[in-house]
Parts: C-alpha cells; structure tokens; sequence
C-alpha cells in the first residue's frame, strides 16, 4: 500500500517542485498540506479506521504515514485554501499565490492516479468553484492595509468602557459600500457599520470573516486591533 507521505512526494516529483527554499514553491505548499492531514484529518475517521489509527499512532506512525491516498477527502483541500493556508502558512504572497496552483494540480492528478473518481472530483469543484484560492491574496491585501490604518490611526479605549461599546472577535463581512463595512458577528447580536476610507473598503469583499477588537468612542466603531481575514 501506497502512503500518503509516499503519494505526495510522487506527485511533486511529476508536476514539479519547484525551489524548496522558496515558500512559494509547490513543495511548500504540499508540506503545509500534510501538516494539516497529520494534524485535523483524522477527524472524520471510520469507527474502524479510528481503531487502527490510534493503535499506529502510539507507536509513533503519523496520519500520512497510515493511510494511502485515497483517504485524501476534497474538503481537505479545501481547508487548505481557506483558513490553514492563512493562519498556519508562512503569510508570503508567493505562497497564497501558489495554494490555489497546487491544489488544482493535486486535485487533477488524484483523479489520474484513480485516488478519486469523478464524483469526488465534482465534491471539490462544488467546494472550491472555479479559481480555488484566488481570494487568498486578497485576504493578505486587505488584512495588511487594514493593519496600517489602525496602527496610522491609533486610539485608545478607556479602562471604564462600558462592554456594549468594546468587542473583540470574528466578524462576518455581511456587505461592503464605499466607505462603510457592514459587520455581523458569528454568535449574532448586533450589526456594526465599520467607517474605513473608500481605498480600504474596496480591496474588501462580502463574505469574508475578518478578527476585529473593536471600540465604539462618541458613537463611532474604532478599529483597536487587527487579526486575520479569511475568504
């Protein structure tokens, strides 16, 4: 039986590998995505693959190192492009250029080597649509002139702020205008109209969840900290 660790390093060897000093390069892309396999991937085991994962487990066998690569799922390439790809990757731009890349070829050739059939490769068209991972370096845009704004324009929330005045968590991008984001929150409550200039809010996109700490001063929402954004 073919490993996954196996499978992986056959694909770089026929698609290309690129520099594997660049974390721009297939290569970095790939070893990010078996330490998302070997991280989170066997959550979604059979009762009897559980058994035999955690049996090889403790004897020190990761989740690539156990399974072949037919137990590559298209939402796992999915996860890759969306938050592990931002919060776990190395943040480059090269790098979020090339996941989108790299998943397609990777995709493409699971079919060829008959990992997947054709209605797994239809599940990761459903799930990724038409240009996988584009969104990624927007993301990175966004968050990073987001970033500059707040650190351009620095506030500072008193101590006694009353809590219906300070949040800090991840928002919903429900709707962009110029000028303005409209932000809903994961646990509801709410909405907040973030005022931003025109340049900023149009490099945002409906959508996308973003991490905020947030401060309303004189009634106006004020940007106190900035974490990441996802597509």
């Amino acid at each position: 039986m073919e490993t996954i660790t196996a499978a992986l390093a056959q694909f770089l060897a026929e698609t290309g590998a690129g520099n594997p000093r660049s974390t721009g390069s297939p290569t970095a892309v790939i070893e990010l995505f078996q330490e998302y396999l070997n991280g989170w991937a066997h959550e979604d085991l059979t009762p009897c693959e559980r058994q035999r994962f955690e049996r090889e487990y403790a004897e020190n066998r990761r989740f690539c190192d156990i399974f072949d690569a037919r137990r590559i799922q298209p939402h796992h390439l999915n996860a890759l492009l969306g938050h592990f790809a931002v919060r776990h990757g190395p943040g480059t731009k090269g790098f979020l250029q090339a996941v989108g890349p790299v998943m397609e070829k990777l995709a493409t050739w699971l079919v060829q080597k008959g990992f997947w059939a054709a209605k797994e490769h239809a599940w990761y068209r459903e799930l990724v649509g038409e240009k996988p991972g584009q969104q990624l370096v927007g993301c990175d845009e966004f968050v990073r002139l987001l970033w500059q704004h707040a650190e351009a324009h620095a506030v500072h929330a008193p101590d006694d702020l009353p809590d219906e005045d300070y949040v800090d968590e991840e928002f919903i991008i429900r709707s962009v205008e110029p000028g303005k984001l409209h932000l809903e929150t994961l646990l509801g409550g709410e909405d907040i109209v973030l005022t931003l200039p025109k340049a900023l809010t149009a490099k945002a996109r409906a959508g996308w969840s973003v991490n905020l700490e947030l401060a309303r001063l004189r009634g106006k929402w004020r940007v106190l900290g900035v974490g990441n954004v996802y597509p």
